[in-house]
């Protein structure tokens, strides 16, 4: 058990992949389908070349939500999405467009979802030091930083998500461009970091939530290798790892 299939049924991971020997990008959509996070649905977007939004998302979300009423009977309790692959500059776009698509999808269940839209940052500057006596040190893995160096204008935090052999550790960085839940912040936190334990090709702890991780390993095949859309009955399966 992930330890956290309590507070959140459907988490949806979303990344883009550009192909420089294209005239195309590509979007990749993965969300679970239960509350272990063992079972995905995935699905592919295309827009022009370098555009780094998503065009369809309403669409991916749409059929996401359809899938997990299929497999579970009932609509989820809360949507929590992780958006991979944009910079800081684009954080208006995006909440502009895909926070409206994923609003526009969720309004049309019988049901009202909560809905949490977090931007997941990796390639960053800020680093942090643990201090212990005169020596400086890297943070244990699940430190949170959401204050002194976060942004007054907005809900963010950095995380450490992992320990490295040598070097600096590289921290994560979230914004949360939507909070309507009843969750706290802590929640939000804990459930980003718990993510990054479950990512099926890798037996510790990844930079990103796992559904992020997913997202762009379908983003990357498609775009590199296959050039159109996979089968629809290959939705429900990982063949993509």
């Amino acid at each position: 058990s992930s330890g956290i299939n309590a507070e959140w049924p459907l988490p949806p991971g979303i990344d883009t992949y550009h192909d420089s020997g294209s005239q195309r990008s590509v979007g990749g959509f993965v969300a679970s389908m239960n509350d272990l996070c063992t079972r995905y649905f995935s699905k592919t977007t295309w827009q022009p070349s370098k555009q780094e939004l998503i065009s369809q998302l309403e669409v991916c979300m749409t059929d996401a939500l359809k899938q997990y009423h299929g497999n579970n009977g009932y609509y989820p309790d809360r949507v929590i999405v992780f958006r991979d692959g944009v910079g800081d500059g684009q954080l208006l776009a995006v909440k502009e467009q895909e926070l409206r698509d994923i609003k526009t999808a969720l309004s049309r269940l019988p049901t009202s979802p909560e809905l949490v839209f977090v931007v997941v940052t990796k390639r960053i500057q800020q680093r942090f030091f643990l201090k212990q006596g005169s020596r400086l040190t890297n943070p244990p893995p699940g430190t949170i930083v959401d204050t002194k160096v976060t942004r007054d204008e907005l809900f963010d935090f950095f995380l450490v998500p992992q320990s490295v052999g040598q070097g600096t550790v590289t921290p994560t960085h979230y914004n949360v461009l939507e909070f309507q839940t009843t969750l706290k912040p802590d929640h939000i936190q804990k459930i980003a970091y718990k993510l990054c334990h479950i990512y099926f090709n890798w037996t510790g702890t990844i930079r990103v939530p796992a559904v992020c991780q997913y997202a762009h390993k379908l983003a990357f095949l498609v775009g590199q290798s296959l050039h159109r859309d996979p089968s629809p009955q290959l939705a429900n399966l990982l063949y993509y790892l």
